[in-house]
């Protein structure tokens, strides 16, 4: 009896049960993982058996047997591949883990029948390899269903029961003891893997339980988070309440003043108290169908948020209204500020980009509407904001959409800001005559100065860019692209005018971006890049001084591209950076070689200062040249210290510690000021060619010459007249006490004597090209 009761508890212990479906599916999830490392260890270790055995037993067993074994291990992992993700059913479960413990038994008995099936094939040293194989793979299959206990006691039993019977019948002494060895192996790794087993039914059975916990605490938790702060329950046929906690009595007590009663009176009391109009509340409260009901009630300064929800008995039966109701205002504000900044701008109160584009595409969207666009961009804005600091930048704009409100003030006109320094005028109509004119206007009113403080007055002005729909596009996103492309002409005209869309400017914004990808190739291969020299002499015109690099570019199908197209474009898609190196360090290499010891003078844009690249630029072009840091001068103009001004000035100061010089170019234009020659010692000022061309014929031109040639002696600095293009020029300039002059009086920009031959090559080709164009012109 014994002996069964124990059989029967071992049968219980392996076998699959249904009653705790937790632990069959943590069985499944993690045999499902293990599956593939079983199939392969089986198929792994046949393969190399039936290898080892190739050339001593028959091929259908060496050869075949491994291949019956492989496809069955291939079929099943397919099969697993294919339902890995597909759900499972408690009862598929149970399933897949009874077919588990059939398989296991099957695949041990196979695959051990079929090791010893070759045992007698082999000498000492193969026969021992099969005991090897049949224990390592036994092993290896147990620890793989480890989590299906009764699985890895069946190969246990059935690989084991193979092994022990099969070696103890050879009566072999070694293969006898190796028995024994396997016997306690597989004896050991019964009790590890029925350790390891119950440690992992003890883990699901706590984890099930702890999750079963936090369940309850978690239905528990919703019920005290769904506990209202403040309850009241009253009478469903008079509506007085009967109950309120005390919360509810502290809160009325917080707004006894806007309340005919008392914290200490609630009871009793009809809840038509808190109800403006109490007939629409009892229709509500009436009918338990209409219930829940939510309600916000505003008395006085405060609001109360209402919910009423009913109590009913176990049988369904209505007992009466709840309430559960708090006082509000804190949120009702924090909502009406969240919207307000989610839809309109924080700084000048306008509709901000989301709601401008939200409300665009509304109008569009409606049959028939039509609309225009007005695209704003303040002129000098960014000027204010670096020189003068935020706080008065923001003040502006505060400004600025306060005359936009006034300019705009016609019915179903909407100004937003788009951010930044643009702003976006809808107007309800696509008439161009009418648009225009509002465009006038607001140039108009955004020009005149603006008083920021008791002792700032700012004048800055305004572009604009227009676009009509349907005529310019039917979409918001095709219109606002538009009225940017007219934005960007009303910019290019010099700003402060406003222009209308027209199809020419898609073509020309296409054009840049072609010019873009010309560019960016002839960066990488470099060809058709030449740096031209000017030559900038002394007064008296017999010594050259120094020659300023100039690049050309010259496109195979453009011909010559001026310096004025392709460098803006270069500042801006980002490409100014390898230009200038190129420019850079063509110009070191060619002064090294300069037989008068002349400097030479590179130009570097605003966009390549502020970045701390341009130092190491400089060091590298100077390293390979092998110029002296003294002959190289870095000619910056002045609107580049507009920007990030210290950051800029510790560029320039870096330079000249290692001996580069530092020119001013272009000064008496822009926003020429006394301010930047203090706050950096520059080597040389260059004065603008349209003050020197002018200075002949007016005397306000040659006083300001006059005066940057002095500024220049009283600095102890040099001063360069630019454009000196004839006799007149330079007598002037030399009589206003210039020290140096630049122009086509002395030379054109001249390739270097290695380019001149390609370049006057190529100036022959486009003498024919010009040519057969006007040949080809009818008369």
């Amino acid at each position: 009896m014994t002996l069964k009761r124990a059989v029967l508890r071992f049968v219980a212990f392996v076998s699959v049960r249904s009653s705790n479906p937790e632990l069959l599916r943590a069985q499944f999830s993690a045999l499902s993982r293990l599956i593939p490392l079983l199939y392969f260890v089986l198929v792994a270790n046949a393969w190399v058996l039936g290898i080892a055995f190739i050339h001593h037993a028959p091929i259908w067993l060496s050869v075949y047997g491994p291949l019956v074994l492989t496809g069955v291990c291939l079929l099943r992992v397919v099969l697993w591949w294919r339902k890995r993700h597909v759900a499972v059913t408690d009862q598929r479960v149970v399933s897949e883990l009874r077919r588990a413990n059939v398989l296991a038994g099957v695949l041990g008995a196979a695959s051990s029948a079929w090791a010893l099936s070759l045992f007698p094939y082999g000498d000492a040293y193969a026969q021992s390899y099969v005991a090897f194989v049949l224990i390592v793979s036994a092993l290896g299959t147990m620890f793989c269903l480890a989590h299906l206990c009764s699985a890895a006691l069946a190969v246990a039993t059935v690989g084991g029961g193979f092994f022990i019977c099969f070696f103890l019948a050879t009566e072999n002494p070694i293969f006898v003891a190796m028995t024994v060895n396997v016997l306690l192996v597989i004896g050991v790794s019964v009790v590890v893997i029925l350790t390891q087993y119950r440690d992992f039914v003890r883990m699901v059975n706590a984890s099930t339980e702890a999750m079963s916990r936090e369940r309850e605490q978690s239905r528990l938790l919703r019920m005290i988070d769904d506990m209202p702060v403040a309850v009241m329950t009253v009478e469903p046929d008079t509506l007085n309440i009967n109950y309120a906690n005390e919360t509810s009595k502290r809160l009325i007590r917080r707004i006894e003043h806007l309340l005919p009663l008392k914290a200490d009176d609630l009871l009793g009391t009809c809840i038509d108290v808190f109800h403006r109009h109490p007939q629409h509340q009892r229709r509500i409260l009436a009918d338990p169908a209409n219930l829940p009901h939510n309600a916000r009630i505003k008395l006085g300064p405060e609001v109360l948020d209402l919910k009423v929800s009913a109590v009913t008995e176990n049988d369904g039966a209505y007992i009466g209204p709840m309430l559960t109701w708090a006082l509000v205002t804190k949120e009702v504000e924090s909502e009406q500020r969240i919207l307000q900044m989610a839809h309109y701008d924080t700084l000048t109160g306008l509709p901000n980009r989301a709601t401008f584009y939200e409300e665009l595409e509304r109008r569009l969207s409606t049959p028939g509407n039509r609309v225009g666009l007005l695209f704003v961009d303040l002129d000098g804005f960014k000027l204010v904001n670096d020189t003068r600091g935020h706080r008065i930048g923001d003040t502006l704009l505060t400004q600025v959409a306060s005359r936009l409100r006034a300019a705009c003030n016609t019915p179903a006109t909407m100004v937003g800001r788009l951010g930044g320094d643009e702003f976006a005028v809808l107007v309800p109509h696509d008439n161009a005559e009418e648009t225009e004119a509002l465009a006038r206007r607001v140039i108009e009113a955004l020009g005149v100065p603006y008083d920021l403080d008791y002792d700032r007055s700012i004048q800055i002005g305004a572009s604009i860019g227009m676009a009509l729909a349907p005529r310019h596009g039917e979409t918001g996103e095709a219109l606002l692209s538009r009225a940017d492309m007219a934005l960007y002409a009303a910019k290019a005209a010099g700003k402060g005018v406003s222009r209308m869309f027209m199809p020419e400017m898609e073509t020309r914004i296409q054009d840049r971006i072609r010019l873009e990808g010309k560019l960016r190739a002839t960066l990488e291969t470099r060809e058709g890049l030449f740096v031209f020299y000017q030559p900038i002499v002394a007064i008296n015109g017999d010594v050259v001084t120094a020659r300023e690099a100039l690049v050309r570019w010259y496109h195979p199908q453009r011909g010559w591209i001026s310096p004025g197209e392709f460098v803006p474009v270069a500042e801006q898609s980002g490409l100014i950076d390898q230009l200038g190196a190129f420019v850079l360090d063509a110009a070191c290499r060619e002064a090294a070689g300069w037989a008068d010891g002349a400097r030479v003078a590179v130009n570097v844009s605003a966009s390549q200062l502020g970045k701390g690249t341009l130092v190491c630029a400089v060091q590298d072009a100077l390293a390979v040249s092998g110029l002296m840091p003294g002959r190289l001068e870095i000619e910056v103009m002045e609107t580049a210290l507009l920007g990030d001004e210290q950051e800029i000035i510790a560029e320039l100061n870096s330079l000249r510690s290692f001996g580069v010089r530092v020119a001013l170019d272009d000064f008496g234009t822009g926003y020429s000021s006394l301010a930047h020659l203090r706050a950096f010692p520059f080597d040389k000022i260059k004065i603008d060619g349209s003050f020197v061309r002018d200075a002949v014929e007016r005397p306000d031109c040659a006083a300001v010459v006059q005066a940057v040639a002095t500024l220049g002696r009283r600095l102890g600095v040099s001063t360069v007249a630019e454009g000196v293009e004839t006799q007149a020029h330079l007598d002037r300039v030399r009589e206003e006490g210039c020290s140096e002059v630049q122009g086509y009086l002395f030379s054109r920009p001249q390739p270097t004597d290695r380019d001149a031959p390609m370049v006057e090559e190529l100036n022959r080709a486009e003498a024919r090209k010009r040519q057969a164009r006007q040949n080809q012109v009818p008369a």
